[in-house]
């Protein structure tokens, strides 16, 4: 069974939902800050990203419902209105999947013991990775 307590395990869980909705904002705040040609090209990946966070909220959010508790959402978050290019966009969406990767990874030390929710934190970590190996794969020249 796992190290922690339900309630435990429902702040970590909170704590990963917090961070993947924030991390959907600054998709969605990236994907309206990159400007001219290069948008073209970089808004649909972030798009993408956006969509594709809000999925993971949503397992959590799912998982937080499983244990037995509402969804909670606490956010401090503040945006600046500067425009940004296309690399940079990608750069800071890898400090995003990068942060993902590394709760999702304290998580899994967590819940050792417990299978089922093993399960899902390590299907979590292998959609990461992919997010970030697609990002490197982006940026790399």
């Amino acid at each position: 069974m796992s190290q922690l307590s339900v309630d435990e395990i429902l702040q970590e869980l909170h704590r990963i939902f917090a961070e993947e909705i924030e991390a959907a904002i600054r998709y969605l705040h990236l994907a309206n800050a990159v400007r001219g040609v290069e948008r073209l090209v970089v808004e649909p990946k972030l798009q993408e990203g956006f969509r594709s966070t809000i999925e993971h909220a949503q397992i959590i959010a799912r998982k937080i419902r499983e244990l037995g508790a509402v969804p909670k959402l606490e956010l401090s978050l503040s945006l600046p209105p500067d425009s940004i290019g296309a690399r940079a966009a990608f750069e800071l969406a890898l400090t995003f999947e990068e942060a993902a990767l590394e709760a999702y990874q304290d998580l899994l030390k967590k819940v050792a013991g417990d299978v089922a929710l093993e399960e899902f934190v390590r299907s979590q970590i292998t959609i990461e990775c992919e997010h970030i190996a697609e990002l490197k794969q982006l940026l790399a020249e």
